[in-house]
């Protein structure tokens, strides 16, 4: 029952249409229980309106119905770390159009909950790698996701520390990159996706969406967005250039952007 008015909420809030992006996206968030991740209640929430600065509040009981409304859950208050903005995060999965047996990287898994809603989009035949910087959380990600097999949760950071010989159709970054690190490169199929935070020197920018090209990437940007720094991934001239490109506000949204690497070093400019 909260599941199913959850979703409409989601919907009507994040203003999305009538497709089948829509509904395998609200399928989802639908499917995926938000009380496994949250911890014991009763639980912390704050509101993402009013540019996050609305007090914290706690809920009066253990009701899970207070889970299902468009909200972050806290959970480690000193730190700023929340389970994300549902609304949010909806809309930018409904534009990226997750496909059936995607191989993801993502980065930042928090305690997993979005991990799920990228394992019911990629499906059984796809995969989710996700790192997770934080040691707790990683072990918490990894016990909530005992019941997704096409997940698997590591420790470390994902900008400096991805191993192995994977292929990634997908990276979707829960932090704020200047750049797209080499070591992401390498490990990206030819015509690979990245839905990441592009962010400039005070932790603002847009949520980008960019296709692999020669020699870089070609991104539109997809809303607003303020999030943590991604350690390994950022360069204070490009978080300089970015939070110049993207002072105006109307860039912010469908504003094409190239991101291009040549002898190692990136430039980022708006696309013709």
């Amino acid at each position: 029952m909260h599941a199913d008015s959850f979703v409409d909420q989601l919907r009507v809030m994040a203003a999305l249409e009538d497709n089948p992006a829509t509904d395998r996206v609200l399928e989802a968030f639908r499917t995926v229980p938000r009380e496994a991740f949250a911890g014991p209640g009763p639980w912390k929430l704050r509101s993402p309106h009013e540019g996050f600065s609305l007090p914290i509040q706690k809920t009066p009981d253990v009701d899970t119905k207070w889970l299902y409304n468009s909200v972050l859950i806290v959970l480690d208050e000193e730190k700023g770390i929340n389970i994300g903005d549902p609304v949010f995060w909806a809309r930018r999965f409904v534009r990226a159009n997750v496909k059936p047996g995607s191989r993801i990287l993502q980065v930042g898994a928090g305690v997993g909950y979005y991990t799920a809603i990228l394992s019911h989009l990629a499906g059984p035949n796809g995969s989710i790698v996700a790192y997770e910087v934080e040691q707790d959380l990683a072990d918490r990600a990894r016990e909530n996701l005992a019941d997704w097999p096409n997940t698997e949760v590591r420790h470390g950071n994902a900008a400096t520390d991805l191993k192995g010989k994977e292929q990634f159709d997908l990276i979707v970054a829960f932090a704020g990159i200047t750049h797209v690190p080499d070591l992401w490169t390498s490990h990206l199929s030819p015509s690979a996706e990245l839905l990441v935070p592009l962010t400039g020197d005070n932790w603002w920018g847009a949520m980008i969406i960019a296709q692999r090209q020669e020699q870089g990437f070609d991104a539109v940007t997809v809303g607003r967005v303020g999030v943590y720094p991604c350690a390994g991934a950022r360069d204070d001239q490009l978080a300089g250039r970015i939070s110049e490109l993207l002072s105006d506000q109307s860039r912010l949204t469908d504003c094409r952007i190239r991101l291009e690497t040549k002898d190692g070093t990136t430039r980022i400019e708006l696309a013709a």
